[in-house]
């Protein structure tokens, strides 16, 4: 991998990210380039031309979207 260490983590490269995400490269490029839909709530960060995602972003962003299963029985 090529993510290089940071202060929030690993810098991450839309390739290396997009496996932690669930989401395809092309996806992630429209979410960043549109502003629409909840992909676009992931920070990120620009590196030249190229776009790097802090782990700990990653991992923010994928505990806030956790959903508890329900207890008790359904009936």
């Amino acid at each position: 991998m090529t993510g290089k260490n940071f202060s929030r983590g690993r810098l991450l490269t839309i390739g290396e990210a997009c496996p932690l995400l669930g989401y395809a490269r092309q996806t992630v490029y429209n979410a960043i380039y549109s502003g629409a839909g909840e992909l676009a709530q992931l920070p990120y960060y620009r590196v030249g031309r190229s776009i790097r995602f802090a782990e700990e972003d990653i991992n923010t962003f994928l505990e806030q979207r956790r959903v508890e299963p329900r207890t008790g029985t359904a009936g």
